[in-house]
């Protein structure tokens, strides 16, 4: 199947890309301490300097705000780059992953995660007051969050280098932090309505899943080399690298035989059974799937720095009749 592109845009060394809502996209570029800020369709609205004094930092934007946070620091300025406060706090780089990052939800709250004591706080993000802070069962991990479509809850997994992820939903009740397990590897994505979503594989969870927000229970799973219906004329195997595209699909990466590049496929959100192979007439290298908004659009990154827009097509011209199934 050939996808649609929408868009590409050559950016500043990419490093991590994420959707914002009612904006559009956000890039960072650690390698140059500044964030670039796309709308839908990949036209930049604004190119920031985050005020911080390192260079490995993640970010986070809103309509209103950009935070970022290091090893030092946690920033929290408006789209000009004015400082609106500031925390300075101390890191120490304990092995890898060890990654501070940040979210700012629609409510005005801005969540980070620190990796010194494996802590979640949760902040004021207009005043910078500190409104709660908990202990998380990680070990000096990478943090990284997944909106939930209620716009209350936000999902986040935690990443521990070859140790099992931790992956968590929580929301504040009466300023409090509350929140509970989610099983499964890495909560990658929720559906529409927010009561199941996507576990990626990683180290002792071998497998794929969909599962239920409020039991965690399996809806649907598939192993890493039995993806059902996918011939591969080959080995392969299922990558820690995935999105839902949709309600309806999945996007997940297999590498076959060469481990620079891997091949990207739609799986049903409903079985979890191949649907199509994505042509999308160039390579595209290990991590390549960045982004999705959930509503058949995706971003890739290439090595070269270039972030593209994809579309399904009207039909998905590789799937047998009556394949895909609707929730």
């Amino acid at each position: 199947m050939r996808p649609v592109m929408i868009a590409e845009v050559s950016l500043p060394p990419v490093g991590w890309v994420s959707r914002v809502a009612g904006v559009g996209w956000m890039v960072t570029h650690p390698s140059e301490s500044s964030v670039t800020v796309l709308d839908t369709g990949l036209r930049v609205v604004a190119r920031i300097v985050a005020p911080v004094s390192a260079r490995r930092l993640m970010a986070a934007v809103s309509q209103r705000h950009l935070a970022a946070v290091t090893m030092d620091e946690l920033v929290v300025c408006d789209q000009r780059g004015r400082v609106l406060w500031r925390r300075e706090h101390s890191i120490p780089s304990a092995g890898l992953p060890c990654t501070p990052n940040c979210y700012l939800d629609i409510q005005g709250v801005l969540w980070v995660y620190l990796p010194v004591d494996d802590e979640l706080v949760a902040y004021d993000a207009v005043t910078g007051a500190e409104l709660d802070r908990v202990q998380l069962g990680s070990s000096v991990g990478a943090a990284y969050f997944v909106p939930h479509p209620d716009g209350r809850r936000v999902g986040m997994h935690l990443a521990m280098g070859q140790d099992a992820p931790l992956s968590y939903l929580a929301w504040l009740v009466d300023g409090r932090i509350q929140g509970r397990d989610l099983c499964g590897g890495f909560v990658n994505g929720f559906t529409s309505t927010g009561d199941r979503y996507l576990a990626l594989p990683h180290g002792d969870v071998p497998e794929i899943s969909i599962r239920d927000v409020s039991t965690c229970t399996i809806v649907v799973a598939s192993g890493p080399t039995e993806i059902p219906a996918y011939d591969a004329h080959s080995d392969y195997r299922l990558m820690e690298a995935g999105a839902l595209i949709s309600d309806d699909l999945v996007l997940v990466a297999v590498n076959t035989d060469d481990e620079d590049f891997e091949d990207h496929l739609l799986l049903s959100t409903r079985s979890l059974r191949w649907q199509a192979n994505i042509d999308y007439g160039v390579d595209m290298t290990q991590n390549a799937i960045a982004a999705t908004d959930g509503q058949g659009r995706w971003l890739t990154r290439g090595p070269n720095s270039t972030v593209r827009l994809w579309q399904l097509p009207d039909r998905i011209t590789d799937e047998i009749p009556g394949q895909l199934d609707l929730w």
